[in-house]
C-alpha cells in the first residue's frame, strides 16, 4: 500500500477522533406517557410531558410577552388501505406569561377560563407536566366496530404567538416546537 495513503489516512482518523463528541440534546416538549381511563362511559386523559423551555422562550415570558402553549389529542380509525381517518381532535390551550406588577406567573387556561398565579417560571412550567383526569369524550359516540387508538403531542401554539414573536428577523431561534406525537391503543372496555 502507499506509504503516502497510511500516513493520510492515520492523520484523517487523528483529526475524526480529536474532534468533541456533541450530545444529543434533550427534546424541549416530550409526551412520557399518555392514556385514557374510563369513568362509566366517559374518557379520561392522563399524561405526564416533559418540559425543558430554552433560555430564549424563558426571556420572553420574563419580558412580560405571553407564551402559547397547547397540547393536542386525536383518536384515530385505523385503515387498510388509506391514512387513518381522524374521528375527535381536542386542542388544549394555554398561555403561560409573567405579570411585573403582582412579581407572579400566570398559567391561564384558555379553554376553561381559568387563572391559576405561582411564585416562580419554575412553577409554573411544572404545573403543565402532568394532565390529570382531562375529560375528552363519551365512548358511546365510537362505534364498538371500529380499531381506534389515540395520539398527543404538546408544544408551543405558533398561531397563537403574539406578533412581536413571530418575526424571525428579531429572533435568532425556533418558535415552532413541539413534541414527537405519542400514540397509545385505545381499548374497548363494555361500559
Amino acid at each position: 500500500m502507499n506509504p503516502a495513503l497510511n500516513i493520510f489516512c492515520g492523520l484523517l482518523l487523528l483529526c475524526q477522533a480529536a474532534l468533541p463528541v456533541w450530545a444529543e440534546e434533550r427534546p424541549v416538549f416530550e409526551i412520557e406517557k399518555a392514556g385514557f381511563v374510563l369513568q362509566e362511559t366517559l374518557l379520561l386523559l392522563d399524561s405526564t410531558i416533559s418540559i425543558e423551555l430554552p433560555k430564549y422562550i424563558s426571556i420572553a415570558i420574563d419580558q412580560g410577552f405571553a407564551v402559547p402553549l397547547s397540547f393536542e389529542v386525536e383518536i384515530l380509525e385505523v385503515k387498510k388501505y388509506w391514512f387513518d381517518r381522524k374521528i375527535i381532535s381536542l386542542k388544549q390551550q394555554y398561555l403561560l406569561h409573567y405579570l411585573p406588577m403582582l412579581n407572579s406567573y400566570v398559567v391561564s387556561d384558555i379553554n376553561n377560563s381559568q387563572r391559576n398565579y405561582f411564585d416562580s417560571r419554575k412553577e409554573a412550567v411544572n404545573s403543565l407536566k402532568v394532565i390529570y383526569r382531562y375529560p375528552m369524550l363519551d365512548i358511546g359516540n365510537i362505534s364498538r366496530d371500529l380499531k381506534v387508538y389515540a395520539q398527543m403531542r404538546f408544544g408551543l401554539d405558533v398561531e397563537e404567538l403574539p406578533l412581536p414573536l413571530k418575526s424571525s428577523s428579531l429572533w435568532d431561534n425556533d418558535w415552532g416546537l413541539r413534541s414527537k406525537w405519542f400514540s397509545w391503543r385505545i381499548d374497548r372496555v363494555q361500559p
